[in-house]
C-alpha cells in the first residue's frame, strides 16, 4: 500500500471518528443520524451536476447500498442509545474488517499476502480489545443490547464496503459514485425516519442547526476518500486502515466525552499501531 493511500485513509479515519463523536454526543442518536445524512444531499446534488454520471453497474450499487445504510444507520443508533462510545464503535468496527477479507476473497478475488493478514488480524485484535475492555463495568442488560446492535451494525459495513467498492470502482471516478449515494441516502433515510418520528425529527433540526450539515459534509469526504483508496488498494486492506478511527475515537471519548481509558485499551491501541505498520510493509 502507498504512501499516499495510507495517509489519505488515516485522514478519512480521524474524520469518521469526528463525525461518530457528534452521534453519540447528541440527545438522540437516530435523529442526529438522519440529519447529517440528509443535511448533507444539498451540497452532494450540486457535486453530482459537476460530476459524470457513474453508469448502470454502479447505479445498480447505489440502489443495494442505499438499503444497505439506511439499516446501519438504524443500528448504529441503537448501539450507541445502550452503550458509551468506547464500547459500541470499537466493537462495530473491529469486527466488520476481517469477515470483509475473507468474503473479499470469494467476491472480488482478493487474496491479501501472509503479512497483510497479519496486520488485518492484528488490527481487528486490537480494536476489539479496546471495545471489551469495560464491557464488564456495563450494565448486562444494555451492554447485551448494545452489543447485538453493534454486531448488526458490522454486518451492515462489511455488506455496504463490498457494494461500494464494487460501485466505486465501476465508476468513472469514485467522486461521482459517493456523490451520488449521499445525494440518494440522505433523503432515504429521512423518509423512514419521519414516517415514524416526524414531529420529533423536525422539532430536533431546529434545536441542532447547523451542526448536523458540516459532520455530514465531513461523513461525505471520510467515505469518500476511502472509495477512492480503494480503487487503488485491496478492498480488505483500506477496510482494515480505515479502522484506526478506533485510535481517534479513544481519544475522542477520553478528552470530549470524558470516558474512561484503562491499561487495557491502551495495549489495544498499541496492536493497532502494530497492524498498521503491518499493512504498510506487506
Amino acid at each position: 500500500m502507498s504512501w499516499d493511500v495510507t495517509l489519505a485513509v488515516l485522514l478519512a479515519a480521524a474524520v469518521h471518528a469526528g463525525w461518530n463523536a457528534l452521534v453519540k454526543h447528541g440527545r438522540d442518536p437516530l435523529l442526529e443520524t438522519t440529519l447529517i445524512h440528509a443535511w448533507v444531499a444539498l451540497p452532494a446534488l450540486v457535486a453530482v451536476m459537476l460530476l459524470p454520471w457513474p453508469g448502470t453497474t454502479a447505479a445498480l450499487c447505489l440502489a443495494a447500498s442505499t438499503l444497505v445504510h439506511c439499516i446501519y444507520y438504524h443500528a448504529l443508533a441503537g448501539a450507541y442509545r445502550n452503550a458509551d462510545l468506547s464500547f459500541a464503535y470499537p466493537v462495530m468496527r473491529g469486527s466488520a474488517p476481517m469477515f470483509t477479507a475473507l468474503l473479499g476473497v470469494v467476491m472480488l478475488g482478493e487474496r491479501p499476502a501472509a503479512l497483510a493478514w497479519v496486520g488485518i488480524v492484528t488490527i481487528c485484535a486490537g480494536v476489539l480489545a479496546i471495545g471489551l475492555a469495560r464491557a464488564r463495568d456495563i450494565d448486562p442488560g444494555a451492554r447485551r443490547r448494545s452489543l447485538g446492535w453493534a454486531l448488526l451494525t458490522a454486518t451492515t459495513i462489511v455488506a455496504y464496503t463490498l457494494i461500494d467498492s464494487s460501485g466505486a470502482r465501476a465508476a468513472p471516478t469514485p467522486w461521482s459514485y459517493v456523490a451520488w449515494l449521499a445525494a440518494v441516502q440522505g433523503p432515504a433515510m429521512a423518509c423512514v425516519v419521519a414516517v415514524r418520528r416526524g414531529g420529533a425529527l423536525l422539532e430536533y433540526g431546529r434545536e441542532r442547526g447547523a451542526t448536523p450539515l458540516m459532520a455530514g459534509i465531513a461523513s461525505m469526504l471520510a467515505y469518500g476518500i476511502a472509495l477512492w483508496a480503494m480503487t487503488r488498494a485491496p478492498v480488505a486492506l483500506v477496510a482494515a486502515l480505515r479502522e484506526t478511527s478506533v485510535l481517534f475515537a479513544l481519544f475522542i471519548a477520553r478528552g470530549l466525552l470524558k470516558e474512561r481509558v484503562g491499561a487495557a485499551r491502551w495495549a489495544g491501541a498499541a496492536s493497532i499501531v502494530a497492524g498498521v505498520v503491518a499493512l504498510r510493509l506487506a
